[in-house]
């Protein structure tokens, strides 16, 4: 009994070892290689990131506005920027203590003593920092440790907002890599950064990338927009959170503004990652590469801007009031923009150089786009949808003739008057007018008639057939819609309501209504086509949707021949200044000179500091709520009284060297081939509209007429007497 168990209990170890035995012949014979390799991947390095290159930003003849270009960065470990700026005691010893290994320290010298050269130490590299950073000032050591603050925040935001997304608070990979404190060294200055700074062990010299502008930028930097640091809200609303080879992280840029900003999905590449073992070779299976963001070609022709930002430029430095000015030129059948230009405008490759000088100009706001982002009552550029709303809803015919005396109540001639006629105190009188001549002379008193007769509601169902009060489609976030001033929108915004001589404002282009330069672009793209559709920017493979607009070809006749006979009928309110002479083009335009107000400039602010002592400061801004926000942030212990805040100048001066009210000179127009004679041959679509706009400039006719004649002339030099914005560009030099 006892045997017969031994020899199970024998056979039972026997089986075992024989396991043991087999197991052991699979993982060092059969599979030998397989779990090799499982061994050698866990003892891998952490895989390191590879960057991706964001997208080129062309204009539509292939010409690069910007790319990515190669750089230097000096680079700081989070963990002691933290210390640094926090002061936490034991954040500090643990820096000290990685500063001390560094330096070799003897053992026995005091820790007072250590402290003491560590803070002398930093202090010193401060400096060393300040000689890499291009714009040399006094406080330029000052604003670096802002600089570090602001990453300190910034990280800390970003925790925030990852915890809210996940429901728990934990470290986040920001705070484990370094920050960029400067940017944007060449190669020599590399060298040099590494001799100088390599005592620092916090601080690294990385290669990196920059956004430069090819050439000249101050023409398109509106348009292109600029790249600037990811924020906490774009890693709280990241909607590719959960991709981590997409998602945003706290030390990439992110587009802020303009085409940056507006393209910022197809610029934007993904990251990539490369694995290496313990030997430092890349294991090709763990490795991702990354993708490259991709280029972005505009409609903009960028030889066209250029000329037209120097056309405006020169302009607006002859009229001592202008603050600014803006040109928008569109291609009708596709409604691509050709030209997009504001000025003043910018160096974009300098601009954090020259923020504070660009913010405080509130005369001229060279920041702002001006094209999309500005709204302006149109004049009298809305006459001719004015009139083809009558036509359309039957109130006129072509047959219908108003009588204007220059005044609508002859008993009262301090208001509703026709224009008045330059260098003189009277009004305008037209006489008998139909459409046709109401349009060509530009009679105010035919459409306050006419606005009469349509009332609000039919002229803003016109003005939303148009688009005023929508986007246009061109995708920027600095546009402004426009108003489109209907019954219920004057209710909430102005608690007015509509009497007969709201309609008469609307019907020549005041009051509320307000376009921008690239709406009034698009409907004089529209009076040339009798079509409407949204303007692009961004050249795409998609077709824009569009629309006739109802009116018949009669009707659509008298509306062209009076935008005609502005500029070629000796009765045209252009044609002194507009009439444009050309072998093979007429051009066909609408003037405006709409009222406008002088802005402010600066506020006074009188407060108490913090001595106790009564102090007053000017500070320059747009707004009273603009005003108060900056003096809170510059003067943070001071007392005041936020009501007392008063504007303090204005921008043009007022009342104006003649005493007349000041206005904005507006033109737009498209150029007609015609047949030989100089008639327009109406047979032949138009090609190409525009618009400009000139701040402050006074009469449409004389002022945007002159500089409109400028830009048609621009335009077939560039493009070709056959208007064709796909040639070749005409390039000086």
């Amino acid at each position: 009994m006892f045997e017969r168990r031994l020899k199970v209990l024998l056979s039972l170890f026997a089986l075992a070892g024989l396991f043991v035995v087999a197991r052991l012949t699979d993982l060092q014979i059969v599979h030998a290689s397989h779990y090799r390799q499982r061994a050698e991947r866990s003892l891998l390095t952490r895989p390191s990131t590879l960057p991706f290159v964001r997208g080129r930003i062309l204009d539509r003849t292939g010409r690069i506005l910007v790319r990515q270009e190669p750089c230097w960065d000096i680079r700081v470990d989070y963990s002691w920027l933290r210390a640094n700026v926090t002061g936490d005691s034991k954040a500090v010893r643990k820096q000290i203590k990685r500063w001390r290994r560094g330096q070799r320290l003897p053992r026995e010298m005091p820790e007072v003593e250590v402290r003491q050269a560590y803070t002398e130490e930093v202090a010193a590299m401060w400096g060393d920092l300040a000689e890499f950073v291009s714009e040399r000032s006094r406080n330029v050591v000052e604003r670096l440790q802002n600089h570090a603050a602001d990453i300190c925040a910034h990280v800390e935001g970003v925790r925030r907002a990852v915890a809210r997304r996940r429901g728990f608070d934990a470290p986040v990979a920001e705070e484990r890599v370094p920050h960029t404190l400067i940017t944007g060294l060449d190669a020599e200055q590399q060298i040099a950064a590494r001799e100088m700074l390599g005592r620092y062990p916090w601080i690294h010299v990385a290669s990196s990338s920059t956004r430069r502008t090819l050439g000249d930028g101050t023409p398109v930097a509106h348009i292109l927009g600029r790249v600037g640091r990811v924020t906490a809200t774009h890693v709280e609303n990241d909607p590719n959170a959960d991709d981590p080879f997409a998602k945003y992280r706290a030390d990439e840029q992110v587009g802020i503004s303009g085409v940056e900003l507006g393209a910022e999905r197809m610029l934007r590449g993904r990251r990539g990652q490369i694995t290496k073992d313990r030997s430092g070779q890349i294991i090709e299976e763990e490795s991702i590469e990354a993708e490259n963001g991709r280029d972005v070609i505009l409609t903009l022709h960028a030889e066209l801007q250029e000329r037209l930002y120097r056309l405006l430029g020169g302009t607006v430095e002859r009229i001592p009031e202008s603050s600014g000015a803006a040109a928008v030129v569109v291609d009708i059948p596709t409604r691509e923009v050709l030209a997009l230009v504001s000025y003043p405008s910018y160096d974009p490759d300098r601009f954090d150089e020259l923020y504070p000088a660009l913010r405080d100009n509130t005369e001229r706001y060279p920041l702002r786009f001006r094209a999309v982002a500005n709204q302006y009552p149109p004049g009298s550029t809305i006459k001719p949808l004015v009139c083809l709303a009558g036509l359309m809803n039957g109130r006129i015919t072509l047959d219908t003739r108003e009588e204007c005396t220059g005044y609508l109540f002859p008993e009262h001639r301090d208001k509703w008057r026709c224009w008045q006629i330059q260098g003189t105190s009277q009004r305008k009188a037209h006489g008998r007018v139909d459409v046709v001549e109401g349009l060509t002379g530009s009679c105010n008193v035919f459409m306050y008639k006419l606005g009469e007769r349509l009332g609000v509601n039919d002229l803003c169902g016109v003005f939303d057939m148009v688009g005023i009060g929508r986007s246009t489609g061109i995708g920027l976030r600095e546009e402004a819609m426009g108003i489109n001033p209907t019954p219920g929108w004057l209710m909430q915004h102005k608690n007015i309501r509509v009497t007969p001589g709201t309609a008469r404002l609307f019907a020549i282009g005041q009051g509320e209504l307000s376009m921008t330069p690239v709406q009034v672009a698009n409907l004089m793209a529209t009076y040339a086509s009798g079509r409407f559709r949204p303007v692009t920017l961004v050249r795409t493979d998609v077709e824009t949707p569009e629309w006739v607009i109802p009116a018949s070809s009669s009707q659509w006749a008298a509306i062209r021949r009076g935008i005609y006979g502005v500029v070629n009928d000796p009765a045209g309110t252009a044609y002194k200044y507009a009439h444009f002479d050309h072998e093979a083009y007429v051009l066909c335009g609408k003037t405006g000179s709409a009222t406008a107000h002088p802005w402010p400039t600066s506020y006074r602010v009188d407060y108490v500091d913090e001595n106790g002592a009564e102090q007053t400061v000017f500070v320059p801004a747009g707004s009273k709520r603009e005003a108060t926000r900056r003096f809170r942030a510059d003067y943070p212990a001071a007392t005041f009284d936020p009501v007392a805040v008063a504007v303090a100048t204005r921008w043009p001066p007022s009342p104006s060297p003649t005493g007349d009210r000041y206005s904005h000179a507006w033109f737009a127009g498209y150029l007609q081939r015609h047949d030989g004679t100089g008639q327009p041959d109406w047979s032949v679509k138009p090609r190409i509209a525009f618009t400009v706009l000139v701040e402050f400039g006074g009469s449409g006719g004389q002022v945007s007429g002159t500089v409109a004649k400028q830009v048609a002339a621009e335009l077939l030099d560039v493009f070709g007497t056959d208007l064709d914005v796909e040639g070749e560009a005409n390039v000086d030099g």
